[in-house]
């Protein structure tokens, strides 16, 4: 059963189809700028935080001292024991020792010395 409000409701007055909204979502230049708006959300979602991680990675990697402890992105923790232009030598247990280049290291425990 209809009531009159329900009938009321229905036929509500639409936007003019001259409207300036409707000129700009209904016109050939809103796809482009949908399209724009999705990148910028998706720079600022993903794209600048895995860049700013990656920075922080790379001056921590720099700044490496004998001691410090690392995890590599093979999953060990190791313990650097040399540092060389492009590779670390890690102590992973008592007596065992791995070359790793820079690269492999995944994080720098922070605060964490052997």
């Amino acid at each position: 059963m209809f009531l009159a409000t329900d009938a009321w409701a229905q036929t509500a007055a639409a936007p003019a189809p001259g409207g300036p909204l409707a000129q700009f979502f209904g016109g050939p230049g809103s796809t482009i700028v949908m399209f724009a708006l999705m990148f910028g959300v998706m720079y600022l979602l993903l794209i600048r935080p895995q860049s700013q991680e990656k920075k922080k990675l790379e001056a921590a990697i720099e700044k490496l001292q004998k001691g410090d402890k690392v995890l590599t992105t093979s999953g060990m923790v190791a313990t650097v024991v040399t540092l060389e232009k492009s590779r670390v030598v890690l102590l992973i247990a008592e007596g065992v020792k791995v070359e790793f280049v820079r690269s492999a290291i995944a994080q720098v425990m922070t605060g964490e010395k052997a």
